[in-house]
């Protein structure tokens, strides 16, 4: 039931991705045709160039207005909350990654110690297998 359920869902988001896509192109058109009927509508009394600047001008205001939107931060109790709990959990993380950290640094040092007494203990078996060598006449 689940498994049919998700097919069902899947086709519904395919379905409504192709009308948003198909919704965004005639937007897109719709756009386009506008611009064009604006530019011939101006173009009489303020000139093709004129026209131009003015349509132009006409879309840097409303870009502008958008980036503005866009940047613009919501500041909202619940956004706030998410950002608290965020930083908390960086908090929670960074130290539990430092007790890690530390546990193996110290795992290093005795690797490094029992690598230290390896070597002393060869060095000595060496020096002591080159004194009985020596001894035997």
């Amino acid at each position: 039931m689940a498994l049919l359920r998700r097919q069902v869902l899947l086709r519904q988001l395919i379905r409504r991705a192709v009308a948003g896509a198909l919704a965004v192109a005639a937007f897109t058109v719709t756009a386009a045709l506008a611009t064009y009927a604006l530019f011939l509508a101006i173009r009489a009394p303020f000139g093709d160039l004129n026209a131009a600047l003015a349509v132009a001008a006409l879309y840097l205001a409303v870009a502008l207005v958008l980036l503005a939107y866009t940047l613009r931060e919501p500041h909202s109790p619940e956004l706030e909350a998410l950002a608290e709990m965020e930083a908390a959990a960086l908090e929670t993380i960074t130290a539990e990654t430092q007790g890690v950290v530390q546990m193996v640094n110290t795992a290093g040092h005795r690797f490094e110690n029992v690598g230290s007494s390896l070597t002393l203990g060869v060095s000595i078996l060496s020096a002591l297998r080159k004194l009985l060598a020596a001894r035997k006449p």
